[in-house]
């Protein structure tokens, strides 16, 4: 990428069984990183001691929440703590990061492994309108839905990819799709900032061919109407 992250967020299942030689190994791959990073527990990294418990930080504009579901469950006392984090940042447009997506997602066996307790979730951030983004992991695969005013991510998967099938009926799979990242970029200021998020390929996939090359004059001409215009990412 040209231009580095305020943050790379990693949304959990950083290793397979949460074994001391994976969690050393994906501590020393992370340090390849030239942006800061903050890492959540999945539900393979539940018993990874260093990862557990609910945080914050602030993130470029935003006031980031995680949230560790890593057991699976969204408890009575999560959600008290959750609320009383929110409500001492009330006045902070705020994002949050969960590994388990707090929805239905459609994919039948997955849900079948997603949160308990995503009622008592949900509650709790309907009652803090400043909160724009839920962030997550766990389903390998991106999908997207709203309650309300708050967009609800699930980012994709830079391992094994499950298969989007919404037939209930169907055989759980993987598939052969490349992996992929989240990329996402906050628009605006102060109480006005919003989200905007993208896919991004690794790999072959994402090889870039400049547009310069077979097009000059549409490139030189875009470029003056940059110069030219309050765009959102300078």
């Amino acid at each position: 990428m040209s231009r580095q992250p305020d943050l790379v967020l990693l949304t959990g299942d950083l290793t397979h069984n949460g074994s001391d030689a994976e969690w050393a190994e994906y501590k020393d791959r992370l340090g390849a990183l030239a942006a800061p990073s903050e890492s959540l527990a999945g539900n393979h990294d539940h018993n990874i001691t260093e990862l557990r418990g609910h945080r914050s930080r602030t993130a470029g504009p935003l006031h980031l929440v995680l949230v560790d579901s890593s057991e699976d469950k969204f408890t009575n006392d999560d959600a008290a703590w959750l609320d009383a984090e929110l409500s001492a940042h009330a006045d902070q447009i705020t994002a949050i990061a969960i590994h388990h997506p707090p929805f239905e997602t459609g994919i039948w066996w997955m849900d079948c492994v997603g949160l308990q307790g995503k009622e008592k979730f949900k509650e709790v951030v309907r009652r803090h309108p400043q909160v724009i983004k839920i962030l997550s992991g766990h389903v390998h695969r991106p999908i997207q839905t709203s309650w309300g005013g708050c967009s609800l991510w699930v980012c994709p998967s830079t391992s094994v990819t499950v298969a989007g099938d919404l037939d209930p009926d169907h055989v759980p799979a993987e598939t052969a799709e490349g992996p992929s990242f989240s990329l996402h970029g906050c628009t605006g200021s102060g109480a006005n900032i919003g989200i905007v998020s993208h896919v991004v390929p690794v790999g072959d996939a994402a090889a870039r061919t400049a547009i310069e090359e077979a097009a000059p004059d549409f490139v030189r001409w875009v470029r003056g109407v940059q110069a030219n215009r309050a765009g959102l990412f300078d």
